[in-house]
């Protein structure tokens, strides 16, 4: 799930936050000349696999970096926090595998090189979504972009599966590449942002200046050893004094910048459904959103003018009178949708018609 939920600061680690995000050099978002850095060990025959690598992922992918063995310092530090102040609410997954989100080798014992990439939302869509009847209607609920139109891990795993083939002749011999979309012991964005795919912002997603934030993230794993690739945004503050995010977020979830309540989330509860959601916020945030959440996108001045194309709000859109064929042929269309059951997004569905309308 594409949202915030693996943000991580208390007032302790806050002004560490501070102080790194403010440390960089650069102190603007433009775009800097991308770096290599080679680790103390790389593969003898990595000059032509990263040719080969380059050469692929350019023609899959809009922006994309490497990491050699990365730990996901300091974010490490500051999820750490976070999940001992329990603000990952149900997702127990998390803290069962969060030792193994400090560093690759510790997730993946025998992996050493990680690509990262991004692909921003719409991408894969051939043609304009279906747009609901308006006239025989009167209400509607959301799903987030990302959940519009063809399922981005499946987007992800296509195009990965490309660069293999094009690397493969160059792999070493029992190489077997590791795909990884939106699951795995990775701390995502912090490894996005140490490759230099962007900054992460106070409703802690990461944001690309020029670009915005919609945008899903997707990782390659090796066991070959390769020179970094920082492909670059220079800057590591982009917010300053902005807290559109935190003020426009209906249920408090941004607590303070840069640190999230995953429990108060709506993209947490449309979607991982725990029974003991709180009635009020329920209730707060009525039937506006069926699946996901992007308020806290839609208000960030990164994302006024996106240089990407826009998803259509009519594809976005569910009749709350929806009939099951209805809903079924709605979850076709959106392949996000199709990774949960039909029957959790009918009880959905109901929870909505059983809310009052935010107009109301």
């Amino acid at each position: 799930m594409p949202c915030g939920c693996s943000s991580f600061q208390t007032d302790g680690w806050r002004r560490s936050l501070r102080h790194f995000l403010k440390g960089s050099p650069s102190s603007n978002s433009r775009i800097c000349r991308m770096e290599l850095r080679t680790p103390s060990e790389t593969s003898p025959g990595s000059g032509a696999l990263m040719e080969a690598l380059a050469l692929a992922m350019d023609q899959e992918f809009p922006a994309w970096g490497i990491l050699c063995d990365p730990e996901a310092a300091p974010e490490w530090a500051y999820f750490q926090e976070w999940l001992k102040d329990g603000f990952h609410g149900k997702l127990d997954y998390m803290a069962r595998s969060a030792h193994r989100r400090q560093k690759l080798s510790l997730a993946y014992p025998g992996l050493r090189t990680l690509v990262i990439a991004l692909l921003f939302h719409g991408s894969g869509q051939s043609e304009k979504s279906q747009s609901p009847d308006t006239t025989s209607h009167d209400r509607f609920a959301k799903i987030a972009r990302y959940a519009v139109g063809p399922d981005y891990h499946r987007l992800f795993e296509e195009a990965f599966g490309r660069v293999i083939t094009a690397i493969t002749p160059f792999l070493p011999s029992g190489e077997t590449p590791l795909i990884k979309v939106d699951h795995g012991a990775l701390l995502e964005k912090s490894l996005a942002r140490r490759a230099g795919l962007g900054a992460i912002g106070k409703n802690t997603l990461l944001i690309r200046p020029g670009q915005g934030s919609y945008f899903t993230l997707g990782s390659l794993l090796l066991s070959t050893p390769l020179p970094s690739r920082i492909d670059g945004y220079g800057s590591t503050e982009i917010c300053g004094g902005c807290r559109r995010c935190l003020d426009a977020c209906p249920t408090g979830a941004l607590v303070e910048p840069f640190r999230l309540d995953a429990r108060r989330c709506l993209s947490y509860l449309t979607i991982e459904r725990p029974s003991d959601d709180p009635l009020e916020l329920r209730k707060k945030f009525g039937g506006e959103w069926f699946f996901g959440c992007d308020i806290c996108q839609e208000v960030c001045p990164y994302n006024a003018t996106p240089s990407h194309a826009e998803i259509e709000d009519e594809g976005r859109l569910l009749p709350v009178s929806a009939s099951s064929g209805e809903l079924k042929g709605f979850r076709g269309r959106n392949g996000a949708l199709s990774r949960v059951s039909l029957t959790r997004l009918e009880y959905r569905l109901r929870e909505i018609r059983e809310t009052e309308s935010p107009e109301d």
